[in-house]
């Protein structure tokens, strides 16, 4: 093409035709303008696309992440009922008309599951994936990019979750040797022991107990607060990164 143009200027040269070189020439150079310009819109589609398909497959693994965190985040309302119904029941051991017997079948039917509890953080695999890239900007939509940050900048295990692991391990710990007794140690370790026997107890008037007990149940409250309150978050990012994908 190159050598056609040239030959082409050279003959118009040779002919004399001045004004119709310049005609050419100038044509030429629009053309290559033009091609210049062509190439690098090209080159800005490509581009584009790319980008594009970059901010999708963040935002579908991102909202992959978010629909692990809407599992979870029931899984921890559901287990937050059995909690409750468990430590109600472990609240009857302070009624006054029970026998230390009693307290003790209260004590050791709920005595492994107590140990359990359950919190929520979410899963930042994807978002975080995006931060260390420096990828954050690739979202467009700066709604979505303000509420992604919001979700996952919040610090969840402090505050009401970390006092929800505190005090259950505080209970199991000081609270729970009190309870090992002779038919306690028989029941579960099988074996004879020179501990007091039920008889003996005295965990009716245990206040400390009582306001351990009384606190789970209570902090268990503001927990579901939490989860729910989060579970909305979730739900809108989870439909505006949908939104999003489907433009």
């Amino acid at each position: 093409m190159i050598t056609i143009f040239r030959k082409i200027r050279e003959n118009l040269l040779s002919e004399g035709k001045t004004a119709k070189y310049l005609k050419y020439a100038i044509g030429e150079i629009i053309l290559v303008v033009i091609g210049i310009l062509i190439a690098l819109q090209v080159n800005n589609w490509n581009i584009e696309r790319q980008t594009k398909h970059k901010e999708q497959n963040y935002l579908l693994e991102i909202r992959n992440n978010l629909q692990q965190d809407s599992l979870r985040l029931q899984t921890v309302l559901d287990f937050n009922v059995k909690k409750t119904r468990m430590v109600d029941e472990m609240l009857q051991i302070f009624v006054d008309t029970l026998s230390n017997a009693e307290r003790f079948r209260i004590f050791d039917k709920n005595a492994n599951d107590f140990t359990f509890y359950e919190i929520f953080d979410p899963v930042r695999i994807a978002f975080n994936n995006m931060l260390s890239a420096e990828n954050i900007d690739l979202i467009t939509d700066s709604d979505l990019r303000k509420a992604l940050s919001e979700y996952y900048d919040y610090d969840y295990l402090t505050g009401v979750q970390n006092r929800i692991m505190v005090l259950n391990r505080r209970i199991v710990d000081e609270y729970y040797p009190k309870f090992f007794t002779k038919e306690f140690v028989a029941n579960w370790m099988g074996i004879p022991s020179k501990m007091p026997s039920v008889t003996d107890l005295d965990i009716a008037t245990d206040k400390e107990l009582l306001s351990g007990l009384f606190g789970i149940k209570m902090i268990i409250l503001n927990q579901n607060e939490l989860i729910r309150s989060t579970q909305k978050q979730n739900e809108a990012l989870i439909t505006l990164i949908s939104s999003v994908l489907n433009n």
